[in-house]
């Protein structure tokens, strides 16, 4: 097992009170071979549930379980090998690029990692080559390829450090239809190709129903459906498999 979620709740601290972001979340999501999608309404819970899977923000209660680690740690517990484990791509990535040239910032993770040198120079050429950056861009700044280009150059920098489970938040937001097919694409190889576990969120149901096998909908903090993207047209009571119909019942009628 992968990631598992044990009762978890989480909770911002407010100044005079606290939100409940998530609440009795009970979830299973495999190492391998699973590409889910996590669905709702903006505020529902989706990216605080995905900065659990790598440690990024820690259960108020409950426990959640990466790779054979429960979370929270114990005292003094190093965590940060799980964010290895598990790469997590955060919206608008290219906005933390930083690095001179283009393989430096793809570099970056391994070398954080403690990877040689060497090491990281070839986890990273891998990487480029998988979402299809040419050598020849290698010594270029970041900053001065297209957004398209840079949206690729912030994927291949978690890639470099070959997670086992890859978490995507609104990956293709802001690209254009031949932008996002092209990520996208990438994606579902890594997924069909070489079994890697895929978690999306996003709000695009058109881009859901093409690629997602499993569905996770969450309301108000609370997980509300979660199974086969079928299951989830027949749950609708919308039988005709419209992205439409299956939006209105996500964002409309899911407490029903």
């Amino acid at each position: 097992m992968g990631i598992q979620f044990k009762d978890v709740g989480y909770s911002y601290p407010g100044i005079k009170t606290s939100y409940d972001a998530l609440e009795n979340i009970d979830l299973e999501i495999s190492a391998k071979d699973e590409f889910i999608a996590i669905v709702g309404h903006t505020g529902s819970g989706k990216s605080t549930l995905v900065q659990h899977m790598n440690a990024l923000l820690l259960p108020t209660t409950g426990n959640v379980i990466v790779f054979g680690h429960s979370l929270p740690p114990k005292r003094k517990e190093k965590i940060n090998y799980l964010r290895q484990k598990v790469g997590l791509v955060f919206q608008f990535p290219e906005y933390q690029l930083f690095e001179e040239t283009i393989i430096k910032d793809i570099m970056f993770g391994p070398k954080n990692f403690k990877f040689t040198e060497a090491e990281a120079l070839e986890k990273a050429k891998r990487a480029a080559a998988i979402v299809g950056i040419d050598e020849s861009l290698f010594e270029q700044s970041p900053f001065r390829i297209s957004g398209g280009q840079m949206r690729r150059v912030a994927v291949a920098g978690i890639l470099a450090m070959e997670p086992e489970i890859l978490v995507l938040d609104e990956p293709t937001r802001g690209l254009d239809p031949k932008g996002r097919n092209d990520l996208m694409a990438i994606f579902n190889e890594l997924h069909e190709k070489h079994g890697k576990t895929i978690i999306l969120i996003s709000h695009d149901m058109d881009l859901v129903a093409e690629h997602a096998k499993r569905i996770i909908v969450l309301k108000e903090g609370r997980l509300v459906f979660d199974g086969k993207k079928e299951a989830l047209f027949e749950h609708s009571g919308r039988l005709q498999h419209s992205s439409m119909s299956i939006k209105a019942f996500i964002f409309s009628n899911t407490a029903s």
